[in-house]
Formats: C-alpha cells, sequence, structure tokens
C-alpha cells in the first residue's frame, strides 16, 4: 500500500493470513482514532440466524510506529526539532 496515509476516524482490515484456530479474527488491520492513536483492529466474519453476514470488532493495543519525514513535512502533529539553518557552524 504504498503512498496510503492514515487519517483520523479511518483505518484498514485485511484477511488475517496468521489466523491460528476458530476463534482467531478472520480480518486484521490498523485504525486511526480521532484523537490521533492508532489502534490494532480485529474483525469475526459472523452470520444472523437468519443468514445474513456482518462482522464484529474489537479495537487493540496502541500500534507503535515510525515517525516519517513525510508526515513532518505535512504538519500532521508533529513538530520538527529544529533545521539545518539554525546550526551556527
Amino acid at each position: 500500500m504504498s503512498g496510503y496515509q492514515m487519517r483520523a476516524g479511518q483505518g484498514s482490515l485485511f484477511k488475517n493470513k496468521k489466523k491460528t484456530s476458530e476463534k482467531s479474527p478472520n480480518l486484521s488491520g490498523k485504525v486511526m482514532l480521532p484523537n490521533g492513536e492508532v489502534r490494532w483492529i480485529s474483525g469475526w466474519s459472523k452470520k444472523t440466524e437468519a443468514g445474513e453476514a456482518w462482522v464484529s470488532i474489537s479495537i487493540g493495543d496502541l500500534v507503535e510506529q515510525q515517525m516519517s519525514q513525510h508526515s513532518v513535512d505535512k504538519g500532521n502533529g508533529y513538530q520538527k526539532q529544529g533545521d539545518d539553518d539554525d546550526i551556527p557552524f
């Protein structure tokens, strides 16, 4: 997903390729909460008694992310620590 940038209130789910048991989620991914926190998200494909498909979700722990230069340049809540112009030599 080259070029994909997460936005507050949005996320993505993908097929869980590491499913180890029947209780493991069918889907997994990340979601960015409105406050900017990025968390893991899991989803289980289910059906109602009437046969209608639906997805049960769970939001998990914080995702540790490396701050990218793109995020710094775009002003996405990160601040630069200084420019080379500030160096006195």
